[in-house]
């Protein structure tokens, strides 16, 4: 007989931190702002116990951070953040390419081009498209990070880029700079499309070169 799939609820603790992340994302809780598990179960609700378990996940993706006296804050993005987060994606995004099996199959360039063009339809005026645009973002380069089968060095791209939502939000840079990485996107896919590893390793790094120098320009509001 055919079984019926159980569908599976959301813990309030995915809940609470589904939330707060996207608070923190849409700067309704502000870089510095501190997180405290009575104000939020107050705000949201529910008990302490899932509000706790959230904020370690916040902690472990930087988006939160602890100080010495055990207090939690919103992290605040820094010049040297930028930089820093800049300095690892070129080294290990490009790493994945070399790692890959060419030919790319064609289910992974589809999955590519339907994320490009999900991006292309977002309006920059709108503050939670962009929110949009910078999670779709993420996934694009997630998803390059899946053509490696190291586990641990997917692990981290994906958490670089997790930091890379919330750099782009506060930025404020994707209004004037998205059609730009949106042409980087599509050069990428081409590449890896052809076989042409080399030119998407080079395109990859130069993306990730042109999205810092962006979050340093004058219309960044870093």
């Amino acid at each position: 007989m055919a079984l019926t799939p159980i569908k599976k609820s959301i813990t309030l603790k995915d809940q609470a931190y589904n939330t707060i992340k996207h608070a923190i994302y849409t700067s309704e809780l502000k870089p510095g702002t501190p997180l405290t598990e009575e104000q939020l179960s107050n705000q949201l609700s529910i008990s302490r116990t899932p509000i706790r378990t959230a904020l370690q996940q916040l902690v472990f993706e930087k988006l939160a951070v602890t100080d010495s006296t055990g207090h939690i804050y919103v992290s605040t993005i820094t010049p040297k953040d930028v930089s820093d987060t800049t300095m690892l994606r070129s080294v290990l995004e490009p790493l994945v390419i070399e790692q890959a099996k060419f030919p790319i199959c064609s289910e992974t360039i589809t999955v590519l081009r339907q994320n490009y063009e999900k991006q292309t339809i977002l309006s920059p005026d709108i503050p939670e498209d962009n929110l949009k645009y910078a999670q779709l973002d993420k996934e694009f380069h997630c998803i390059l990070a899946n053509l490696s089968d190291n586990e641990i060095l997917i692990e981290t791209i994906e958490k670089l880029n997790t930091v890379m939502v919330r750099i782009n939000i506060l930025s404020g840079t994707l209004k004037y700079h998205r059609q730009n990485a949106l042409k980087e996107h599509a050069s990428i896919i081409d590449y890896l499309e052809n076989g042409q590893i080399e030119f998407a390793k080079l395109a990859l790094t130069e993306h990730i070169k042109h999205v810092e120098n962006r979050m340093f320009s004058s219309d960044s509001s870093l």
